[in-house]
């Protein structure tokens, strides 16, 4: 069947709420007067309709006669990630349904490219399935999107049952216009919404008779030793005391683990046009423009200077950090990564480090940075406006939000990845040799780009993988000291959105640019004000107040 584009927004919340009843309807068109029949229109071959098909509101079939709906994803196929198509659950899944699915699979490198051709061609999928589909896709593409609400309140038990135990899931998916585009994932269970781990090489401070450090001049004490008393016992000073890493125009932001101690978070994740925010006092603060971190960086040039700190920080990639996280000859006393055990291995975790409680810092101000959307997403799944059957797709979608699919997706196929016994309780196997963990699941389940609802209450019957046991004991031992105010996952108007999109970029170029100077170079001190008068003339006045009129919209969403 012919997909087009319809002809408007209002068009398509009327289509949307027109047939609540039941799941058929003709397919529609762009709206243009019909043309008289002639010999020649006469010979051409017509559009199908869409056959009606009865949507049942509760139990299965979904539907009682076929429907295939088609489904973007942005998703690689390769020798060691499947296909949606040969998934065994999402099979069983079209059987239980009645509803068959052609996924549209497309590589990342010509994800883009294919995505705006079909905004501009009008020629849509039925849907669109995890990480593809960003806010200003939605925005700029109204008329290719329906409202869900409705939608949800007749055909989603489940998305309804996790509005309810977790409020901000609603909150993170309504729009400026309080409409539902786009629905969510969250991974409440084993899953962390915190920064790096910190560890610390515990065989160096034992071969030097040291305490865990627990205040950041602990920490810098430490550090000289580290540097000058040869803790690996090689006889040379080959010995790196702190490595930590910042990868300009990235996310990854090591060295932000170090400022909490001095007042300060730094939450880099979820956004290309927020960054650096934290919230104080109730209200959105820009973390670059405080004193605190001022403090901290003059903290980290101090350590920079006395060669404590690995001077690669700025320059070096992913390679390189794993590379001397696991050199053979033991260089690395302190550093920062997704788990221990990720960066060193398993056995050298266990044998050498340890983690590295948050540390005080000079005026007693201890802490843990929260990214706020590492649990909490949105843009997991979108309706269309080419599809005939929004009803029964609802439905559909609905079933990825049970705690079997939801499982199933996150932590891996039943009899592959994982194991369901007869009471109910679920262990995660380990990855087979020749895989990371990381490969094994994106290869065998949608994993993080996808929709799903892993609550924490699941942890009473769920055994995770190793990797994922390690991050949730470096989560509990920070619990206590986690950042209270997080400045939350917000939605932006179009106007705001295009006001930020033309200020943050360089804002953030230059904070990115005076951070590695300050910090390599130093003279914060002393240029401190001259550096928030350019934070000033590049706009940040104006982008705070779009920060907090956002965050203001959050909160009453809430």
């Amino acid at each position: 069947m012919q997909r087009k584009k319809y002809a408007g927004k209002a068009l398509a919340v009327l289509l949307a709420f027109a047939c609540m009843a039941g799941c058929g309807r003709p397919t529609v068109t762009q709206g243009t007067q019909e043309k008289p029949e002639t010999a020649e229109t006469a010979e051409a071959p017509k559009e199908a309709a869409a056959k009606e098909v009865v949507c049942n509101a509760e139990g299965y079939p979904i539907v009682d006669e076929p429907i295939t709906l088609k489904i973007a994803v942005n998703r690689v196929v390769d020798d060691k990630r499947k296909s949606l198509h040969d998934i065994a659950y999402l099979k069983e899944l079209e059987e239980k349904t009645n509803i068959r699915i052609e996924w549209m699979e497309i590589g990342s490198t010509a994800w883009n490219e294919k995505k705006n051709l079909m905004f501009v061609s009008g020629d849509l999928p039925d849907a669109f399935l995890g990480e593809g589909i960003s806010d200003l896709d939605i925005l700029m593409n109204q008329d290719a999107f329906i409202p869900l609400n409705g939608l949800i309140e007749e055909y989603a038990p489940n998305i309804r049952a996790c509005f309810e135990k977790e409020p901000e899931l609603r909150s993170v998916v309504t729009g400026e216009d309080q409409q539902i585009y786009s629905l969510f994932r969250y991974r409440g269970s084993y899953f962390p919404n915190t920064m790096d781990t910190m560890a610390i090489n515990k065989t160096w401070l034992d071969n030097l008779g040291l305490e865990v450090p627990t205040t950041t001049e602990e920490l810098y004490e430490v550090l000289k030793k580290f540097k000058t008393q040869d803790p690996n016992g090689n006889g040379i000073q080959d010995e790196i005391p702190l490595l930590l890493m910042h990868q300009m125009g990235n996310a990854t932001n090591s060295e932000a683990n170090l400022f909490p101690p001095f007042g300060v978070y730094d939450n880099t994740s979820y956004s290309e046009l927020v960054y650096h925010m934290m919230v104080e006092n109730g209200k959105p603060v820009f973390t670059p423009a405080q004193e605190g971190y001022k403090e901290a960086l003059k903290y980290m040039n101090r350590l920079y200077e006395e060669g404590l700190l690995d001077p690669e920080i700025f320059t070096m990639t992913s390679d390189t950090y794993m590379a001397k996280c696991q050199d053979s000859n033991d260089i690395v006393g302190a550093f920062t990564g997704w788990t221990i055990s990720n960066s060193v291995g398993f056995e050298r975790a266990e044998k050498d480090f340890i983690q590295l409680a948050p540390l005080k810092g000079p005026d007693g101000k201890q802490g843990w940075t929260v990214v706020n959307d590492m649990q909490v997403g949105r843009n997991m799944f979108e309706i269309t406006s080419a599809n005939p059957y929004p009803e029964a797709t609802m439905r559909w979608i609905d079933e990825w939000y049970s705690q079997d699919m939801s499982i199933q997706t996150f932590y891996g196929p039943y009899g592959l990845m994982t194991d369901k016994a007869q009471d109910g309780s679920v262990v995660a196997y380990e990855p087979p040799e020749g895989y990371t963990y990381g490969e094994w699941r994106w290869g065998n389940c949608p994993a993080d780009s996808a929709p799903y609802a892993c609550f924490p209450e699941f942890e009473e019957f769920l055994t995770p993988a190793k990797q994922q046991r390690d991050r949730d004991i470096f989560q509990k031992g920070v619990d206590p000291y986690l950042q209270k105010e997080v400045y939350p996952n917000v939605s932006f108007t179009l106007e705001q959105m295009n006001t930020l999109k033309k200020i943050i970029p360089d804002i953030n170029s230059y904070e990115e640019m005076m951070r590695a100077k300050f910090v390599c170079e130093g003279g914060i001190e002393e240029q401190w004000d001259e550096y928030l008068g350019q934070l000033e003339k590049l706009g940040l006045s104006e982008a705070m107040e779009i920060y907090n009129s956002a965050y203001e919209s959050f909160r009453k969403a809430k």
